[in-house]
């Protein structure tokens, strides 16, 4: 009895210790999007992101490691929110058009969740080298589920290069963003995106 009650005193501790340091983590990345959507959004730094959190820069640093780590658990973290775990049901679709019409909504509804900071990070990542590489190497992701869609609607043949593209610009926050303007969402637009892609598909680039 008395072994036991010591481990289960000890996972209480050690449970304690992991919700505190949950709380610690959603903290700072809590901070990390309150500064990137600031006017000082341009220091986004630990240290700027330690201020704002509350924290000292080694906590930081303790549960990041990094700035870039910092932005790809941030990444991570905006993903969750806007819906993102849906685009493995649109790979799951049996049928390949409405998958990518599932594909095509999924980001629409992820551009719309975090709008204006989605904006400002494609603002910081023209003037910020190491910003641009991050977003473009997460981007990418996006490119390669457009590869393995066109492949299924277009068996047999290998995925034309210019088609991809097309479908990445078409499927890009810019252009859903374009389109949207100032009274739409996002997501409102993606019946419209989703046909402008059916007709890339229906008529590819030579």
């Amino acid at each position: 009895m008395f072994p036991e009650a010591l481990l289960t005193a000890r996972r209480y501790r050690l449970g304690r210790r992991q919700a505190a340091v949950d709380r610690t983590r959603t903290r700072i990345l809590k901070a990390a999007r309150s500064v990137l959507r600031g006017h000082d959004g341009r220091d986004f730094s630990l240290d700027a992101v330690a201020r704002r959190a509350r924290v000292t820069r080694a906590t930081v640093y303790q549960h990041f490691g990094s700035r870039p780590r910092l932005l790809e658990a941030l990444f991570d973290e905006l993903a969750r929110q806007g819906g993102m775990w849906d685009l493995g049901a649109a790979f799951r679709q049996p049928d390949p058009h409405q998958a990518l019409a599932r594909f095509v909504s999924t980001f629409g509804r992820f551009w719309t969740a975090h709008r204006p900071l989605h904006r400002r990070l494609l603002a910081l990542a023209a003037l910020d080298p190491r910003l641009g590489r991050t977003l473009r190497a997460r981007q990418e992701w996006r490119r390669q589920g457009l590869r393995v869609l066109v492949g299924r609607l277009r068996p047999g043949q290998v995925a034309n290069a210019e088609t991809v593209d097309l479908l990445f610009t078409l499927t890009s926050f810019e252009t859903f963003d374009s389109l949207a303007g100032a009274n739409r969402t996002p997501a409102d637009v993606a019946p419209l995106v989703l046909r402008a892609a059916r007709q890339v598909l229906a008529n590819p680039p030579v």
